[in-house]
């Protein structure tokens, strides 16, 4: 029987997934309709807030699975505190966070931006013709989400595999 921290868990990621399909509208319409890239931009915060919702309440999940009795996400390292031997999850949830192209970190990226006034944008003048890099930014594409969310919805079940086999 699944837990239900894993039902809460895929409930945000399937309604994450839901509202990515909504955002798989052409460009061109958003250059037409004005309002489109509005509601883009809604269905891509919505998207990332779910997406962040269901990063917690998998926390959530693999600290119930360890008898951990805690109802509130914790970061990452309060988990490993409170589950104090090797564990598979924690593993895994370790090799995820030192990865940088990782969802784990894709999302950590994503939250930051969201909770970051954006940087303006410096413009160009006789005065200030200086090459400049191109900013790193978080990849909010329908693409990178798709992929981030595909990569957190099986990690979240397998986890929850790896738990209903006791």
């Amino acid at each position: 029987m699944a837990s239900q921290w894993y039902s809460l868990t895929s409930q945000k990621l399937y309604l994450a997934k839901i509202l990515l399909e909504q955002l798989e509208q052409p460009i061109e319409q958003a250059q037409i309709n004005p309002k489109s890239t509005i509601l883009n931009e809604a269905v891509i915060q919505g998207v990332i807030e779910l997406m962040l919702r269901a990063r917690g309440t998998l926390v959530v999940m693999i600290a119930q699975h360890h008898q951990q009795k805690i109802s509130e996400p914790l970061p990452l390292e309060e988990l490993k505190t409170r589950i104090p031997y090797e564990t598979q999850d924690l593993e895994d949830l370790d090799m995820l966070q030192s990865s940088p192209t990782s969802w784990w970190n894709h999302l950590a990226e994503l939250e930051k931006t969201l909770k970051q006034p954006p940087t303006p944008k410096k413009t160009v003048s006789a005065d200030n013709i200086i090459a400049v890099s191109v900013e790193d930014v978080a990849d909010r594409s329908a693409k990178g989400l798709q992929n981030t969310l595909t990569a957190m919805t099986n990690f979240a079940r397998a986890v929850e595999d790896r738990h209903n086999e006791w």
